[in-house]
């Protein structure tokens, strides 16, 4: 029996915190990807979706409090000829779980390390995940790496895509809140265009070399930025 509760708790943590970057996808799919609005504004409500796992963004974010999920991508010059960005994340207000599993499911990652924790009695990195135990109700953990994720297609625009993120029971999804910066090259980069689009509960700002994007949500989320060459 202790085994089998161990197991779960394992299971429900992957989904509750862990906010891993998907598979990279080809050129042609990114592309297609960035220029579908159908799954801009889901018709369907809450309630549905809240099982499904279908993104639906909160206008208001909920009386309870929840995770918060902060994310600092750093795309430099040389970002672009190699792909690589730099990636400090925090994720804050931890819900009290004995045993938490981070996954990273990047292609091509390195130089994973954990800057801080609190309320969070044992943290280390095991291959590409960081293993928790003792977390406590408010628990918090900080880390950074670095990721192979920047891409460019045959049109010289330059894709980043993050996610998916998402807070998962069994089969029902909570109310998130992720906030994710990008800071570009401005001298070489113009940001065009953001994925999903701006909306109630999806909040974009930009500036000449910072992008801001902070949403509250239930279900799965990707956020993508695309950028055009200034060459």
């Amino acid at each position: 029996m202790q085994f089998i509760t161990r197991l779960l708790l394992l299971l429900i943590a992957n989904t509750l915190i862990a906010t891993a970057v998907m598979a990279e996808p080809s050129r042609e799919e990114l592309e297609k990807w960035f220029n579908d609005d159908s799954q801009l504004h889901p018709k369907d409500s809450v309630e549905q979706n809240s099982n499904t796992g279908q993104r639906v963004f909160l206008a208001q974010p909920p009386a309870k409090s929840a995770p918060h999920s902060t994310h600092q991508l750093t795309v430099t010059p040389g970002s672009i000829s190699t792909g690589w960005i730099n990636i400090e994340q925090c994720h804050k207000n931890l819900d009290a779980i004995e045993v938490v599993e981070v996954v990273y499911h990047y292609q091509q990652m390195r130089n994973l390390k954990i800057q801080s924790t609190q309320h969070i009695g044992k943290a280390w990195i095991e291959g590409q995940s960081i293993q928790l135990t003792d977390v406590k109700k408010g628990a918090k953990l900080c880390a950074q790496l670095e990721a192979r994720v920047f891409q460019q297609d045959e049109k010289g625009n330059y894709f980043l895509v993050n996610g998916p993120f998402q807070r998962r029971f069994l089969d029902s999804y909570f109310p998130m809140h992720v906030s994710l910066s990008v800071t570009y090259p401005h001298k070489q980069l113009r940001f065009t265009k953001v994925h999903p689009a701006r909306q109630k509960g999806f909040k974009v700002t930009s500036s000449q070399n910072k992008i801001d994007i902070d949403t509250w949500f239930k279900g799965k989320l990707v956020i993508g930025v695309e950028f055009e060459s200034k060459q």
